[in-house]
């Protein structure tokens, strides 16, 4: 399905019926990795995931939270009665928080999951460093050296920030070691296969100018639920969200996966993600 909002095409994915709630990916921005968790909420919620505009309309230069974030608004306003809940990660996480400190009357709840804002940590110079370097190595058309150093940056260690409490809701916790994540679909890798035509795009308009972007703590109030995946321990997504709960005084919920958890293991996510909303 598509939206048309200010003259740019905006595509999402529609299921299910009950309470609202948007999915937001991360990357560039595509609403089909979503899904296969979409497909375990829709029993229960009004499943709407929204692609980015740079799925949808391909627009040069640089990307901006704010500009993606009343993207979101728009959609939320065209599409619901009601104020949904949110639930993002990666960048997308990145655009919820924007639009919950300018909009946090359009939002019933956000859960943002694994926001890469260096701004929190206690070493940004490094990390904005670190990524310039991965956007030069795209600009130059050199991706398997972009993704070399991304995987470098994002794993990376770094010196540790205050530990806020950590929250598991549902019971997913029970046995978690024994199991792994689930064999993508063939959809799934197909569109895997799409999205490397995008990664370029991704790389030198949103990667540096979203994980740059600057977070008004004061502004996001209560409606915000921080969460990281548990096997993203250490890694640098999951100690910004760390950051980000110990700002606001708030709990760390901690996901079934790690980074891409909703995307790969879609069954337990749902589960974990449906006893949280609840």
């Amino acid at each position: 399905m598509r939206i048309t909002l200010d003259g740019t095409p905006i595509d999402y994915h529609e299921r299910g019926d009950g309470p609202p709630l948007l999915l937001l990916p991360g990357g560039a921005g595509h609403a089909g990795v979503f899904d296969g968790l979409a497909a375990h909420l829709a029993d229960d919620y009004r499943v709407v995931a929204m692609s980015s505009r740079l799925v949808s309309a391909r627009p040069d230069g640089d990307q901006s939270p704010k500009a993606y974030a009343e993207d979101v608004l728009g959609l939320i306003e065209a599409l619901f009665d009601e104020p949904p809940a949110v639930f993002a990660f990666s960048a997308g996480a990145i655009t919820t928080l924007d639009l919950l400190a300018r909009h946090p009357e359009r939002v019933r709840l956000a859960v943002v999951h694994e926001p890469p804002v260096f701004g929190l940590l206690p070493d940004p110079d490094r990390h904005r460093a670190a990524i310039e370097a991965v956007r030069a190595a795209a600009r130059t058309g050199d991706l398997a050296e972009a993704s070399r150093l991304m995987t470098e940056a994002m794993t990376a260690p770094g010196p540790g920030a205050a530990t806020p409490e950590l929250r598991h809701p549902g019971d997913w916790l029970e046995g978690y070691a024994e199991t792994s994540p689930e064999p993508p679909t063939p959809e799934l890798l197909e569109l895997f296969g799409r999205l490397s035509e995008l990664q370029p795009l991704f790389l030198e308009q949103v990667l540096v100018p979203f994980t740059s972007a600057d977070v008004d703590l004061a502004a996001l109030g209560p409606r915000l639920v921080p969460a990281a995946g548990i096997d993203s321990r250490g890694q640098l997504p999951y100690r910004a969200a760390a950051a980000l709960a110990a700002g606001l005084g708030l709990p760390l919920t901690e996901l079934p996966g790690g980074h891409l958890g909703p995307v790969e293991r879609p069954t337990q996510f749902a589960a974990a993600l449906r006893a949280l909303l609840g």
